[in-house]
């Protein structure tokens, strides 16, 4: 690792910015028609007249990509490993970033994507998109207008298929309205200032505005079928919106497993699924006919026919899928690997790595649930003299030597160095191990130590928690977390859940502390999950974060003054035309995130890589590795391919 970082560390996020990692990729420049070429395996269906020709699947102004390195051949299945249950981020992150606009590779801006161009009114109130004319679903029927208002009137405004608009995360709750301008031009008209709409219509959620064929979904919505609560009775579901969850998914987000179990819903993707996720082993993807981007010789892409996840039980797993040869190019569960592959190329002679660069700001974000729902506990936790005792217990260096192998240094919870949103408090206050004052603090709380050496709750009770995460890795941290925090005279049992008992214990506030990776390192005004209660994923106050979503719901609790300070700033911050005015209010917030000291850091995590095969190529040598930029979908894969 060390010579990575005497090249990158100091200056990783600007070398993130230098385009000599990735070619200029033009968007929205025409492809003279009548030149367009296909895959062969679609030549074969076109000769047979089960295809249309390829001119005639492509809009009139393809997306221009351009390859990272070459122009290059069709053919071939990019090999993956994914683990069976709750690991649908992986098809999102290879298969389903297809949104009105995108990152571009370096994460330095957004482009136009479906949408072939947008503009925004001074005051950030309306923005406008102009649609690629002749994009079709992959069962060739027209994306048009009409697709985005279906989703807007007919399932977002729908109360009986979401519960309004907060179910549209990236709206941030503001309320708009979608305007069809034309066959192939919408306007979303928001009531105040939405200053950050494109960053979120960028993200992995903004797909929403594009996931529904109004062709292929309106039989089974009852404003357009009347039929629909009486044919889904007859079908077995409870009424019509059941039998829409069905064959669609839960609307509202992307990041939902029951939005990848219907292989028949049409998409706009590169690939479309061929089996249903959870259920077939292994899951298969295979090129969309009706995919609408080109290289610069006029071939459709992808250049890869066919997608291939094995379905193993854990990341352990996939790592020994690609020891075996079996992963042609991955990021996600390869971390352990990709170091090993790294370190010992020889030992590896057809693989080689790529830098991912990490943009979590940190290994283990460890969030006490200020929300819990034992009183005692609640009280404990919400007092910042426990969390500071807390860290104050925790040798860093030496879970940095045991666990992360020496790599990385210690570090609180909070935008990275290389953020301009750096902020030295947040990322170095009580990080001294010093044991004896953090006994010392637990003492003045007056949480007496018992006669076995665990600490007592004001109620008589032994001052028990668990400690849980997900990934072997991360467990490694917790157990060595765990026992500094029982030395001083915390009982504290370390569980490595499996993913989707995490999320539902967190989901129902049945958890204590949570151990996860830092999102926010760099998308700090993006992901500000561990700054304030956000989302659910702010682990550390699920109930508050639930009144910031939504006032009203059933499970939300009204946050302490400080942080309803910091979602009144965020709130003002994303009704901002001003850049200058979003910086300094999202400066203030993490200000308070420092003064208030609500999650605990473990250390800063190091760049790491991923691995692909020799035989891959298109394969940036740097990418960013985030949630926000669901890596490597922004690098464009379908211009990856395999030689």
């Amino acid at each position: 690792m060390q010579k990575c970082t005497k090249r990158l560390w100091g200056h990783v996020f600007a070398i993130l910015l230098i385009s000599f990692f990735f070619a200029a990729t033009p968007i929205g420049s025409p492809v003279e028609a009548g030149v367009y070429r296909q895959a062969p395996m679609l030549a074969e269906k076109t000769k047979a007249g089960e295809l249309p020709d390829v001119d005639a699947r492509l809009p009139v102004t393809p997306v221009l990509v351009q390859p990272v390195k070459s122009i290059g051949h069709y053919g071939g299945t990019w090999r993956m490993a994914m683990r069976r249950g709750r690991d649908h981020a992986l098809l999102i992150r290879t298969i389903g970033y297809e949104n009105l606009i995108r990152w571009n590779p370096e994460w330095t801006g957004i482009v136009p994507n479906i949408a072939q161009s947008y503009t925004v009114n001074d005051n950030a109130t309306v923005y406008t998109f102009k649609l690629r004319e002749g994009i079709r679903w992959l069962d060739g029927a027209p994306f048009t207008a009409d697709d985005i208002l279906f989703w807007y009137n007919d399932v977002l405004l729908n109360k009986d298929l979401t519960e309004g608009l907060d179910a549209w995360r990236i709206s941030n709750g503001k309320k708009f309205e979608v305007e069809k301008l034309g066959k192939y031009e919408v306007a979303f008209r928001f009531d105040e200032p939405q200053g950050m709409f494109l960053e979120y219509l960028a993200a992995p959620e903004g797909a929403e505005a594009t996931s529904y064929p109004a062709h292929y979904l309106k039989p089974y919505h009852i404003d357009y079928n009347p039929d629909a609560n009486s044919k889904a009775r007859a079908a077995g579901f409870k009424d019509w919106t059941q039998q829409f969850y069905d064959v669609f998914g839960k609307p509202g987000t992307i990041d939902d497993k029951s939005r990848w179990l219907n292989p028949d819903l049409p998409v706009l993707n590169a690939w479309l699924l061929k089996g249903t996720y959870t259920v077939d082993e292994p899951l298969e993807a295979v090129r969309n006919p009706y995919y609408w981007k080109v290289d610069p010789a006029g071939q459709q892409l992808p250049y890869i026919d066919r997608i291939s996840y094995e379905v193993v039980e854990s990341k352990a797993d996939a790592r020994q899928v690609a020891r075996e040869g079996r992963v042609d190019m991955q990021v996600r569960h390869m971390n352990v690997f990709a170091e090993e592959v790294f370190d010992n190329p020889q030992d590896w002679p057809d693989l080689t790595t790529f830098e991912a660069i990490d943009t979590d700001n940190n290994t283990a974000a460890l969030s006490l649930n200020l929300n819990h729902r034992d009183p005692v506990l609640r009280n404990i936790f919400q007092n910042k003299k426990f969390r500071i005792a807390l860290s104050h217990a925790l040798d860093r260096k030496a879970i940095i030597a045991k666990a992360l192998d020496g790599k990385g240094k210690p570090f609180q919870v909070g935008p990275r160095p290389e953020s301009p949103y750096y902020n030295d408090q947040l990322a170095t206050q009580y990080l001294d191990y010093d044991p004896a004052k953090a006994k010392a603090i637990l003492d003045e709380m007056g949480l007496k130590v018992g006669p076995d050496g665990i600490r007592l709750r004001p109620d008589g009770k032994p001052l028990s928690v668990f400690l849980d995460t997900v990934g072997e890795k991360r467990f490694e941290i917790i157990k060595a977390v765990a026992g500094y925090w029982r030395s001083v005279g915390i009982d504290v049992t370390a569980r490595n859940l499996e993913r989707s008992a995490f999320y539902d214990m967190r989901a129902v506030n049945q958890h204590d502390v949570s151990a996860w990776g830092g999102d926010g390192g760099i998308a700090v005004m993006l992901a500000p999950i561990y700054y304030f209660p956000y989302t659910y994923e702010s682990l550390f106050a699920t109930r508050w974060a639930r009144w910031f979503q939504s006032p009203d719901d059933p499970a939300a609790e009204i946050p302490p003054t400080a942080v309803r300070r910091q979602m009144d700033l965020y709130h003002q911050l994303t009704e901002q035309g001003s850049a200058e005015k979003r910086k300094r209010m999202m400066r203030e917030i993490l200000q308070i995130a420092a003064d208030e000291f609500m999650v605990i850091g473990v250390s800063l995590p190091p760049v790491r890589h991923g691995i692909y095969r020799k035989t891959m190529h298109n394969i940036p040598a740097v990418m960013p590795a985030a949630w926000s930029y669901p890596t490597p979908a922004p690098t464009n894969p379908a211009q990856y391919f395999i030689r």
